[in-house]
């Protein structure tokens, strides 16, 4: 790409003050990183004219080895390489053992959880050596056909959102973005505070809810203390049109395998930050079968 493009690119960054202050909740986190053209080669393969841009949110943010993601479609319709229509390329600038992300999508999967693919690339830009990154597959309508039988569904990130009133409107809509409509969103809202007389039937009307014990289990099991449970941060949740409940699907997994970041009379098996997770586990019914399936992880 053009080096002053390259440049441009890798210079820029967040505003802390848009995510932490007045008005922070009011709306999803918008992205400041511009796209820009470039040209790009895989294992000799040359796909032209494509979109890259900087990504991240605040820990792996980097300017001379930025994360990037890379858009096929962006400028050419229906352009795509190897059947993907975007890269997701991590720095791994908060896992220094370039593992953890792999290992934790595979626990994921393992355990029965819509999780990304991950692999490895080496990454240089004009001539230059970037080093290794980890590529993660997107989350997106590809995505969602291995996993779902309708990919027609709402598709939401999370970055610091949860099922509190205050803070729903942080979702970004990363699918059917041309329609309004998040009453899917409100639904799990109501549901999050319901009694704890019905709180068991509420959840599972709006969530899957054996997917979300394991979903909160497993981000126990691999310490994902920035994740949805931790920290209501680096998840996605869709909408199954077929059964109308949500699926979890975890996401930023660099900071997983490492000592949480806790209250010290808190047990290591509990991240119960998320409003769903905190329902979920001070309920004791909910919290035996969390438990039992933790067990069984």
């Amino acid at each position: 790409m053009p080096e002053g493009d390259w440049d441009a690119l890798r210079a820029q960054d967040r505003d802390l003050g848009e995510i932490f202050g007045p008005g922070c909740l009011d709306a999803p986190h918008e992205s400041p990183f511009e796209f820009f053209s470039a040209d790009v080669a895989i294992d000799g393969v040359v796909v032209k004219n494509v979109c890259v841009r900087k990504k991240g949110f605040i820990g792996s943010l980097d300017v001379d080895k930025p994360s990037l993601k890379i858009k096929f479609d962006e400028y050419v319709s229906g352009l795509e390489y190897a059947g993907l229509a975007r890269m997701t390329l991590n720095n791994a600038k908060q896992d220094p053992s370039y593992v953890r992300q792999c290992l934790g999508y595979a626990m994921f999967a393992d355990a029965g959880v819509p999780a990304p693919r991950c692999n490895f690339a080496r990454v240089s830009v004009n001539g230059r050596d970037l080093g290794v990154y980890v590529h993660v597959e997107s989350i997106d309508k590809r995505f969602l056909r291995l996993h779902f039988d309708d990919a027609s569904g709402n598709v939401y990130e999370g970055a610091l959102s949860d099922f509190r009133p205050e803070w729903v409107r942080t979702f970004e809509k990363k699918t059917n973005e041309d329609d309004p409509d998040r009453s899917d969103l409100d639904a799990v809202v109501r549901v999050a505070s319901a009694p704890d007389a019905s709180l068991e039937s509420a959840i599972a009307s709006a969530i899957d809810l054996d997917a979300f014990i394991t979903f909160m289990a497993t981000e126990a099991f691999v310490a994902h203390w920035d994740g949805y449970s931790g920290n209501t941060n680096n998840f996605y949740v869709y909408r199954d049109p077929k059964t109308a409940r949500f699926h979890f699907i975890p996401w930023g997994l660099d900071g997983i395998f490492t000592v949480v970041p806790r209250r010290e009379d808190l047990p290591l098996s509990v991240l119960s930050h998320g409003a769903l997770a905190r329902r979920v586990y001070l309920d004791a019914t909910l919290r035996a079968r969390y438990l039992a399936r933790l067990v069984e992880l």
